[in-house]
């Protein structure tokens, strides 16, 4: 099957989201998180503490407060609201005692408004101007109306697709809750929904960005000794572990005789027999594992309407895929569900309108059902 080509131009949002999305980043993050589990616990909260938030719940007169510190979270006493005592005095305690963390907003769930919607895989890298044009089609809002935040569920990249959170909160809401805080609203660093996803560590910012606070690191050269330290460790026993396993081949090739060219040879022609025999029943077994394209061609000429056009249709190691025109291409793919012969058809890039004829251009991907007509169905 033929590969999309890469675009002529990779932008850093590009790079950015590949590097996310591939198993290699997630190797590195285990890897990280396994080798800090090596330094001992004292060590880990000097050079490495965990992310310190300071959550603030609006609930009737009173603000709630909650301490976050890595996954645990501690209530503290509650402050009063009226007359902006409780901000003022907290904002205050703040400035005097230096604390070293960011201060978010905790809204209710009662307050917004999420959706999850399938997205194509392309769309992540303009996420944020996708769903902003869903406003309209999921909430009663407009844009304009609200504050919104979004975030990738799940990546499916085998099927082109995406699950993406779309978090709506009305503008009027957000701009009462500011002005409840007083001076605490120019601290945020951000806001979002108390709900479950955001206590499982799912974090959304429904605050504007030019209105956050950010967080300024105190100690960034000791944690960058700490870092490049921990990988010259990890190097010299790399080396180290090399030097010892080259001597010990060394040692085993000293003592190899001719035993061991004799199993080598052995090896080799049970491959060559093995390989004979797999190129002699290679078209057999795949003429009994796949229909014919003769069948094939006869269910879809039978199956498909006539206001469906077809330009191309080509056969790659057990799998179809078809391009080419049709009244309405949402109902080419239930069409060929019902076929023996096809396993899992699904519309693949863009839907395009053909402008002289009025008809959706399409293209659809199925997996040839092994052994055709006969073969249980799923």
């Amino acid at each position: 099957m033929a590969t999309a080509p890469l675009p002529a131009k990779l932008d850093w949002d590009t790079l950015r989201l590949r590097w996310s999305a591939s198993a290699l980043a997630r190797h590195l993050a285990a890897w990280w998180e396994d080798l800090l589990a090596l330094l001992p616990p004292g060590w880990q909260q000097r050079c490495f503490p965990p992310a310190r938030r300071l959550w603030l719940r609006l609930e009737g007169e009173e603000l709630r407060l909650e301490e976050e510190a890595g996954a645990d979270r501690t209530p503290l006493p509650p402050l009063p609201l009226a007359g902006g005592e409780g901000p003022a005095a907290l904002a205050a305690s703040l400035d005097r005692r230096g604390v070293e963390g960011e201060l978010w907003l905790a809204l209710p769930p009662s307050q917004a408004l999420r959706r999850e919607l399938a997205l194509p895989l392309a769309a992540e890298a303009q996420l944020e101007a996708v769903l902003r044009h869903e406003i309209d089609r999921q909430t009663p809002f407009s844009p304009d109306q609200v504050v919104y935040a979004s975030r990738v569920l799940a990546r499916q990249p085998a099927e082109g697709r995406l699950r993406a959170e779309l978090v709506v909160v009305p503008r009027a809401v957000l701009e009462a809750a500011l002005a409840a805080l007083g001076p605490l609203a120019g601290r945020l660093a951000g806001v979002d929904v108390d709900d479950a996803a955001a206590r499982a560590g799912g974090r959304r910012n429904l605050l504007p960005a030019a209105s956050r606070s950010l967080r300024r690191d105190r100690e960034p050269m000791l944690r960058l000794a700490l870092v490049g330290g921990s990988l010259f460790c990890l190097l010299a026993a790399g080396m180290l572990s090399l030097g010892n396993r080259e001597r010990a081949l060394a040692r085993l090739e000293a003592g190899r005789d001719a035993a061991f060219e004799t199993a080598r040879e052995a090896r080799a022609l049970r491959q060559q027999l093995e390989a004979a025999a797999s190129a002699a029943n290679f078209l057999a077994e795949q003429r009994a594992a796949r229909p014919t394209v003769l069948e094939v061609l006869a269910d879809l000429s039978a199956r498909l309407p006539d206001d469906v056009h077809l330009q191309r249709l080509s056969v790659e190691q057990g799998r179809i895929t078809l391009t080419g025109f049709a009244r309405s291409a949402g109902t080419v793919v239930p069409t060929l569900q019902a076929s023996p012969y096809l396993k899992g058809p699904a519309l693949v890039g863009t839907v395009q309108q053909d402008r002289a004829t009025g008809r959706d251009g399409f293209t659809v991907v199925a997996e040839l059902v092994p052994g055709g007509r006969d073969a249980p169905r799923p």
